[in-house]
């Protein structure tokens, strides 16, 4: 099933697979409760894990996100999402996507699913009070810590050593001492500007007014991958960082407690309107530019978990689209179009990071043959035999996928996930039709296409 969703990635199962005894088994398969969504899962972690063991360090970005899902008559064991003004059903995730040192994203290490509990009205006062007496192992942000305790187990035993990286809702004193205790590197980026505490225990200045009495510690161009509301560009900042101390007040059910970590600024120094500007917690010691470096780069991997989840919602996964009519079975079929989205994602980014690597590392020798086929077609004198390498290098073979997928050169940039998922859909219908090709016809064998 992963293979067919792959080959023609759609959120609708009837779009994937169009004959009918497979349309059917498909739909036994994800409807079956006896099959636990949670096996699945599994090993699409353990895939993720196995590449991650080529290094020593991965990167782990954990962000959550909601799948808006149909549910008119609110007769599905889904939950409310988003705004009470504009109610709608559907289901909340937690991902935990490992990165290599390099960018490349490896797969999902972790992923957990749950369906809000129906709304009850409260006044804001009374909302406040009960958020307040709750455990925070009973609140949706607990996810941030068990999927990053999760994905880190997984990977200590592999012998992998991980670096969580959260954005802005980590900033959380539950989230931080979560981490805290979790044995691993982490990074989390600050909502708040928040106060320091003095060496005598009185109240200090603001972070980032005591960070800019801090000396330079290096300044580096970094690239600035595009969001709904701003353009991709290449920014030059400088870092600043000091070691303070968080200090968290004592609260209902909550004792006054502590934390230290290096805090770490970002800066832009320009004329443009809206500058960058990171505020950036870790435990990872920052104290000449080279340590400095590290952090950025720990935290620019959390773009990898936003692409991901634009292609496994928007591109042409379309998760949302799915119309599966129990949790268990929507969890099934989303984790393995997110397998789907994942593997575009990596073929994107080993393209752009590990260019000169073989194809083979992420394409099969089927693909990398048809993709052969297909450009020795393209290209002029096609009737004369083109001289193609035996093995393209990975940057190479992404291209013709792309190619497949409507790119039209590099004047418009590198190729992006739609058109990759685009190339990767006809490239599984050209494999498909290559292996038709080789199968014997009327007791008669037919030579092997090369």
């Amino acid at each position: 099933m992963a293979a067919g969703a792959a080959r023609r990635p759609s959120g609708k199962v009837s779009a994937v697979f169009d004959k009918d005894h497979e349309r059917e088994g498909a739909y036994d398969f994800l409807e079956n409760d006896a099959i636990a969504a949670s096996d699945i899962a599994e090993m699409l972690f353990a895939a993720s894990v196995e590449r991650a063991k080529a290094e020593p360090l991965a990167y782990v970005v954990v962000d959550g996100t909601s799948l808006t899902l149909t549910d008119a008559r609110a007769s599905k064991d889904f939950g409310p999402i988003g705004s009470p003004n504009c109610p709608a059903r559907g289901l909340q995730v937690m991902n935990a996507l490992g990165v290599s040192r390099d960018g490349v994203p490896l797969g999902l290490v972790d992923q957990i699913y749950w369906a809000r509990p129906p709304r009850v009205k409260r006044t804001r006062a009374e909302a406040a009070k009960r958020n307040a007496q709750r455990p925070f192992e009973e609140k949706e942000t607990s996810n941030f810590v068990r999927a990053a305790q999760n994905a880190v187990e997984r990977l200590a035993r592999a012998d992998v050593s991980a670096w969580v990286v959260i954005d802005r809702e980590g900033d959380n004193r539950d989230i931080l001492l979560g981490l805290a205790d979790s044995k691993c590197l982490y990074t989390v980026r600050s909502h708040w500007d928040r106060p320091t505490l003095g060496e005598d225990g009185l109240r200090g200045p603001k972070l980032r007014q005591a960070l800019r009495e801090e000396p330079l510690l290096g300044t580096y161009t970094i690239d600035i991958g595009r969001t709904g509301q701003r353009a991709a560009r290449r920014a030059t900042i400088g870092v600043h960082a000091r070691l303070v101390e968080l200090r968290f007040a004592r609260r209902e059910h909550k004792p006054a407690e502590s934390l230290h970590v290096w805090a770490v600024w970002l800066r832009e120094h320009t004329t443009d309107a809206n500058p960058l500007d990171w505020l950036l917690f870790t435990n990872a010691p920052v104290t000449n530019a080279e340590q400095a470096e590290r952090v950025v780069e720990s935290y620019r991997t959390r773009w990898r978990v936003e692409e991901f989840h634009r292609t496994w919602k928007q591109g042409e996964c379309n998760v949302e689209d799915a119309q599966l009519r129990s949790m268990n079975a929507m969890v099934k079929w989303a984790t393995i179009l997110a397998a789907v989205a994942t593997r575009i994602e990596r073929l994107k980014y080993l393209s752009r990071n590990k260019p000169d690597e073989p194809a083979t590392i992420e394409l099969g020798e089927d693909e990398i043959e048809a993709l052969k086929l297909d450009q020795r077609q393209r290209r002029p004198g096609a009737k004369k035999k083109t001289r193609l390498p035996a093995v393209p290098t990975i940057a190479e073979a992404t291209r013709w996928v792309a190619q497949l997928g409507g790119w039209i050169g590099p004047a418009n940039g590198p190729p992006g996930s739609s058109t990759l998922a685009r190339g990767m859909q006809r490239l599984g219908d050209l494999v498909a039709a290559l292996r038709l090709a080789r199968q014997p016809s009327r007791g008669v064998r037919r030579k092997r296409i090369s």
